[in-house]
């Protein structure tokens, strides 16, 4: 945990876990339980998909920019352990 102070129109003294910010960081960019990957030369997003009692995996192709950033923040949030 991390004590910070936020200024604004108030003061108010918050603790923040930084792990936490950046797992919320990347499930706001790809979802819950979803994963990035690059397939010739392209970028996707993977996600679970259930049929009943199968499932399957499904990519929608993301942009580069998207791909970089999300890879950014699992680095960081490895890093933090």
């Amino acid at each position: 945990m991390i004590d910070m102070e936020i200024y604004a129109d108030f003061s108010q003294k918050v603790q923040v876990n930084p792990k936490g910010v950046i797992e919320k960081l990347i499930e706001k960019e790809i979802g819950w339980r979803n994963w990035i990957f690059e397939k010739d030369g392209k970028f996707y997003l993977g996600s679970e998909q259930s049929a009943g009692c199968h499932s399957f995996d499904v990519g929608d192709e993301i942009t580069e920019e998207k791909y970089r950033y999300v890879e950014a923040l699992q680095l960081v949030l490895k890093r933090l352990g």
